[in-house]
């Protein structure tokens, strides 16, 4: 046997021995457990995942530790944005994914903490997690929070290029007796202050055309995109480059120029930005709901 792997299985078998003696359940280790846990321990962040959605199928705390170490992981990598979506997932229900039939779900073994799950889905959603982004809509509108939902739908919507029906947009924001939905005004008003995130969520309705009781205009969505950007914002920065890349009606492309914002949020670990992601999404839609 390579003296290194051994070394690895004994360190590995060291530390089940240990978790067992500790918060583990009383299972006897599997060949698969052993073989997870030596990659995951020269940091490999595959053998992090595996071994923690492993643990997860077995409704064993130890997921949530494994699952930490990936999204901590280096390099980055969309794989860390699994990890976090799932430590979201995980903390705002409290319960395991098992796989198994809902009768058969053993119990939940911690209590769901929704400011964890809101911040591991933030951390997802702010590194380019289509998923979390949506996952994170679906989070907010269940505690009743409608302005965090409709930020999160939007940003699915800009990067999909559609919105979802469980969404209800664009009805749910629609003018109404000649007067803008309140939570758009309250957009336009932190917009026009500064505030970088309301710029993003203003310049997403620009571009869908939702809300403001006017045509879509993709030429006034950049503007403000890019005051977004350049504030810092990710979201400003990667919307600035797909709409720059996509080049709608009003705005001339310039993909240099859009190669220029990707980098930028691609310096913030939005993997999205990264160009073998966003080559494919500036690419014209094949079809669309519009």
């Amino acid at each position: 046997m390579n003296p290194l792997r051994f070394r690895l299985s004994l360190s590995a078998l060291a530390l089940l021995a240990l978790a067992a003696c500790t918060t583990a359940p009383n299972r006897p280790t599997s060949d698969t457990e052993v073989k997870w846990l030596i990659a995951a321990e020269r940091g490999d962040i595959e053998g992090m995942l595996e071994l923690a959605e492993l643990y997860e199928r077995w409704n064993d705390r130890r997921a949530l530790d494994w699952y930490e170490r990936a999204a901590a992981a280096t390099p980055w990598s969309f794989r860390n944005t699994i990890a976090e979506e799932a430590l979201g997932r995980i903390w705002a229900s409290g319960a395991m994914y098992t796989g198994r039939r809902p009768e058969d779900t053993p119990p939940p073994v911690l209590r769901a903490s929704p400011r964890k799950a809101e911040r591991w889905y933030l951390a997802a959603a702010n590194h380019g997690s289509p998923g979390a982004m949506l996952s994170l809509a679906k989070f907010e509108r269940e505690r009743g929070h409608a302005a965090a939902a409709l930020r999160w739908d939007l940003r699915a919507t800009v990067y999909q290029r559609y919105s979802t029906s469980s969404s209800g947009l664009p009805a749910a924001i629609a003018p109404q007796a000649g007067a803008l939905h309140p939570l758009v005004v309250d957009i336009q008003r932190r917009a026009a202050r500064g505030d970088a995130q309301a710029q993003v969520d203003l310049g997403a309705l620009y571009e869908r055309g939702m809300g403001l009781g006017i045509e879509r205009d993709p030429a006034i969505a950049l503007q403000w995109y890019r005051k977004a950007a350049l504030q810092g914002n990710v979201f400003g920065q990667y919307f600035t480059g797909l709409l720059l890349g996509r080049a709608p009606p009003g705005v001339p492309r310039d993909e240099a120029a859009a190669a220029g914002w990707f980098a930028k949020a691609e310096a913030q670990k939005f993997f999205l930005a990264g160009e073998s992601y966003w080559r494919k999404g500036i690419q014209p839609a094949f079809w669309t709901f519009d």
